[in-house]
């Protein structure tokens, strides 16, 4: 039983291909439900893994690198397609880029860090899913109202909270490697 999150992170990794290349394939509907199948999963497995202590070092790895994957590949896919923004693209990308950076850097400086998302990170990958998820339906039922209006409010939602997300992390991994003893040699935390 304790497997279970595990087992549903790697469905998820399995999804994100297909759902690429549905995209890509222009078969919306069938790609959306997939997309939807592969967004839920990351709140169940991360619930599951909480709820009955079933956290394992493959979960606290694997889970994150598949959100960012679900997210990054299903962002290339519709730019690709001309359906999202370039700009929105590169900006998903840079903060991504200055979170994986940071950490590489505070590795590099001071050995690995405590690593906790902080919750603003998680609303802004939920935003992105929604966003997404949101061209995806406007690509599946091209009339629906709510996909045409939604989706370009979203984009700047996504954009803002994506540039403050970064920014929040730049500021996270800095003011936490000066406290650090083993970088600052002050020998307290």
């Amino acid at each position: 039983m304790r497997h279970i999150p595990n087992i549903i992170t790697t469905m998820r990794l399995l999804l994100i291909v297909p759902v690429a290349m549905l995209i890509y394939e222009q078969q919306a509907r069938l790609a959306l439900l997939l997309f939807f199948t592969a967004s839920l999963s990351d709140g169940l497995d991360g619930y599951l893994a909480r709820r009955f202590g079933w956290v394992s070092a493959f979960g606290r790895l694997m889970d994150p690198a598949a959100d960012k994957l679900l997210l990054l590949v299903t962002a290339v896919t519709l730019t690709l397609m001309d359906q999202l923004p370039v700009m929105l693209l590169w900006l998903m990308v840079a903060k991504d880029i200055a979170v994986v950076g940071g950490l590489v850097i505070y590795t590099l400086l001071a050995g690995f860090p405590v690593i906790r998302p902080i919750w603003f990170g998680k609303f802004t990958t939920t935003i992105q899913l929604f966003m997404l998820g949101g061209i995806i339906l406007n690509m599946a039922f091209p009339s629906a109202i709510i996909a045409n209006t939604i989706v370009p409010a979203l984009y700047w939602l996504v954009a803002v909270f994506t540039l403050v997300d970064g920014c929040g992390y730049v500021w996270l991994w800095t003011s936490r490697l000066v406290r650090d003893p083993r970088w600052n040699g002050t020998g307290e935390s």
